[in-house]
């Protein structure tokens, strides 16, 4: 049976030669190393867990857009997370929720850690390659939006975060010019107005600071 040092051993050297050479910063140590890619306008993110139970995690893609990060750090929400280390941990936009085979799979001999590496590395790509590609871009989360919305699902299979999600599908659609604005606002009023808790002041000075939200975009 292959030990956590080894399967890291074996994950962390192909993911280097993969990641490195596109200016990826691995931070291995802890119980959640993980990849990240920043540039003057986003993050991107995955991390892996090596559990001491033999299980071994991927978590697929988060993508940070500064735009909208900022914004909800400006707002802020009831966690409090000023003890956490924000080069490694930071709020995400989006997530790749996508089905993902690798939820702490068992991982025990070499072929089993080779299959998952391999899956892993051809996820990042291409099917993580487009994701990063496609929702980099705010008009296309918000058509994401817009779609789940129109099937009765929530925004949360797309945006990042708890009650959290709703600030940023609006800063999103405000940032976008989006024409289906206002009704967004009504949809996300009746889910904290309705049941009100210790989110709703974070929501009203969420609504405050969307009237001073200039458009990037004009779909």
């Amino acid at each position: 049976m292959l030990t956590k040092k080894e399967k890291k051993a074996y994950v962390f050297k192909h993911l280097d030669a993969l990641l490195k050479p596109l200016g990826y910063k691995a931070l291995k140590t802890g119980e959640d190393p993980r990849y990240i890619l920043e540039n003057e306008y986003n993050k991107y993110r995955f991390y892996l867990n090596f559990s001491n139970m033999g299980d071994l995690y991927f978590s697929k893609y988060d993508i940070a857009i500064k735009e909208v990060e900022d914004i909800i750090e400006e707002i802020g929400t009831p966690i409090n997370t000023s003890h956490l280390d924000s080069n490694r941990y930071f709020s995400d936009t989006v997530t790749d929720t996508s089905e993902n085979p690798y939820l702490y799979e068992v991982i025990e001999t070499q072929e089993q850690l080779e299959l998952f590496t391999n899956w892993m590395l051809s996820y990042l790509q291409n099917e993580g390659k487009h994701f990063i590609e496609t929702y980099s871009y705010l008009p296309n989360i918000l058509k994401r939006m817009d779609e789940l919305q129109d099937k009765g699902k929530y925004w949360c299979e797309i945006l990042s975060g708890g009650p959290d999600n709703l600030f940023r599908g609006l800063i999103i659609s405000k940032l976008c010019n989006d024409s289906h604005y206002e009704n967004k606002v009504k949809y996300v009023d009746k889910i904290f107005y309705e049941e009100p808790d210790e989110w709703l002041p974070y929501y009203e000075k969420l609504k405050e600071r969307l009237k001073t939200i200039e458009p990037i975009y004009n779909i």
